[in-house]
């Protein structure tokens, strides 16, 4: 699996509910499917996975709204 299939994963099974599917560039924050403790998860999960230290205000400050973002906030480290 690559990245953004991993954070895919990742979200719907832990952080978002209801939802059986999402796509690479749906809104997560903005649309209200991720709060802020989900952002917590979310950069949990991308420093145990990934091996990569993002802090929680780099997702909202980057706009990393979506798991393309996302993905490219980490490539970027």
């Amino acid at each position: 699996m690559n990245k953004a299939e991993l954070l895919k994963e990742f979200l719907l099974n832990n952080v978002i509910n209801g939802k059986d599917d999402i796509g690479y560039d749906d809104s997560l924050i903005n649309s209200g499917l991720v709060d802020s403790f989900g952002i917590l998860e979310i950069v949990f999960f991308i420093e145990k996975t990934f091996g990569v230290k993002v802090q929680d205000f780099e997702i909202i400050d980057a706009n990393a709204d979506t798991i393309s973002k996302i993905v490219e906030l980490i490539e970027s480290k």
